[in-house]
């Protein structure tokens, strides 16, 4: 038996969150790939979305039009950038990553449901943390993140 054959994929289109949110509004869907437990505590708000945590993406990928602009979500971009290209592999061509994922969507300001204060945040002020962060901005603010920049 031969192995199958290797298909060469391009680079994964990325957005940032401010373009995001203006290709939603413009009928893009968000697909959020982050897990139940996640998604109850904090999850994006004032767009159509459809969540398909990433541990069912393998079976519930074809709910995902190909019609349309696609913008795959997460925490901070990974697991989505996973999907992402998983969706191209698929023979997606309108799929898009969102860089840095609810953690940047929520420190711009955008909306969202849940607990939009209680970003984990490390004593060095990069998100990821065990405390959460003090203030909903905290998990960006130059003066906290590490000298390498904000991390989230």
């Amino acid at each position: 038996m031969s192995a199958p054959a290797r298909k060469d994929l391009p680079e994964a289109r990325e957005v940032c969150p401010t373009t995001s949110r203006r290709l939603l509004a413009e009928g893009a869907l968000l697909v959020d790939v982050r897990e139940a437990a996640e998604v109850n505590q904090r999850a994006f708000a004032g767009c159509e979305q459809l969540r398909i945590p990433l541990s069912e993406f393998e079976h519930r990928w074809a709910e995902i039009p190909r019609d349309r602009d696609v913008i795959l979500a997460c925490a901070v971009g990974q697991r989505s950038l996973k999907a992402t290209y998983y969706l191209m592999y698929q023979g997606y061509d309108r799929v898009m990553n969102m860089q840095h994922g609810l953690q940047r969507w929520a420190a711009r300001g955008f909306p969202v449901t849940g607990d939009a204060v209680g970003a984990p945040m490390a004593a060095d002020g990069c998100c990821g943390g065990a405390e959460p962060a003090t203030e909903a901005s905290a998990c960006c603010d130059t003066a906290k993140a590490p000298a390498s920049g904000c991390c989230c």
